[in-house]
């Protein structure tokens, strides 16, 4: 089924861990809501600093986030740093996975530089924006900015990462997301689309995306393995700008390669895999 952006938003929020993950899942959503005035919001959860004992993995890894997305033709009033933790991919090491499961609520969850939000200096975290202060690295705060952003956004439609995506961070925020919905639901009635994209599937980063092709196939396992069916997925067709044939003048590419920390050589292949004529999602609620 084709998804008509047009047709259906009046007020879409992106909501993704990592600095790069914006641009793989939902690049031509952003390009196509810029064009097309329709009132977005790009959410970036994490500051993608593991491994970093200080904080300048973070600032590079957000700086090339506002260059991705100004390439697409966005600005920085569009993008919202939640300053979090970025711990690893395994559940056993990621930090959205930990604290989801997390029954202590107040329990701190460190980073290797840090133990509470931070962002830039010319465009702070978001708890810093609503409270003056940097918020602690537990459950409760985020689940709380979660809850205040999407009250004070209202998007009518999400994009976020998926519950069977194999990275820990990408599969505890759609928990999150999903946890934080249902206390809004509750408290007022509100019930968004929410569309989910893959970037980690079942069949492992080394075979899908395929490499060189258009189009997206389906990952093998993945119908074994989830609730999702391939017939049902939602495919956006990007603009000629974005097209794969346009090579390196492709709008998508040029933005992909503002993210020069997560360009290593060993990602590389798997990162450009991306750049399709398409991208898809599935609506989950």
């Amino acid at each position: 089924m084709n998804l008509d952006i047009k047709k259906e938003c009046n007020n879409v929020m992106v909501i993704v861990p990592h600095q790069d993950d914006e641009i793989l899942m939902s690049a031509g959503v952003i390009r196509v809501c810029e064009q097309n005035n329709v009132p977005y919001t790009v959410v970036m959860v994490t500051n993608g600093d593991y491994g970093c004992i200080d904080y300048s993995k973070g600032y590079a890894r957000l700086k090339e986030s506002l260059a991705g997305l100004e390439t697409l033709g966005s600005n920085k009033e569009s993008f919202e740093i939640m300053g979090y933790a970025d711990t690893g991919m395994p559940e056993r090491e990621s930090f959205l996975t930990h604290l989801y499961n997390e029954k202590n609520e107040q329990k701190i969850y460190p980073s290797s530089c840090a133990r509470e939000t931070y962002g830039l200096e010319d465009k702070v975290e978001f708890h810093m924006k609503k409270y003056g202060k940097h918020g602690d690295y537990n459950r409760i705060t985020f689940e709380k900015d979660l809850e205040m952003l999407l009250e004070e956004k209202k998007p009518d439609v999400i994009f976020t990462t998926s519950e069977y995506d194999m990275h820990g961070d990408h599969s505890g925020l759609y928990y999150f997301v999903c946890e934080v919905l249902d206390i809004l639901n509750k408290k007022n009635g509100y019930e968004p689309k929410v569309f989910c994209g893959l970037i980690h599937s079942c069949a492992g980063d080394d075979n899908w995306p395929e490499r060189d092709t258009a189009v997206f196939s389906c990952p093998q396992g993945l119908e074994e393995n989830s609730n999702y069916k391939w017939e049902e997925r939602m495919i956006l067709e990007l603009p000629e700008e974005m097209k794969k044939a346009r090579g390196i003048n492709n709008l998508k590419y040029q933005a992909l390669l503002k993210h020069e920390t997560a360009l290593e050589p060993d990602a590389y292949e798997f990162l450009m895999a991306f750049i399709k004529d398409e991208e898809i999602f599935w609506k989950v609620r």
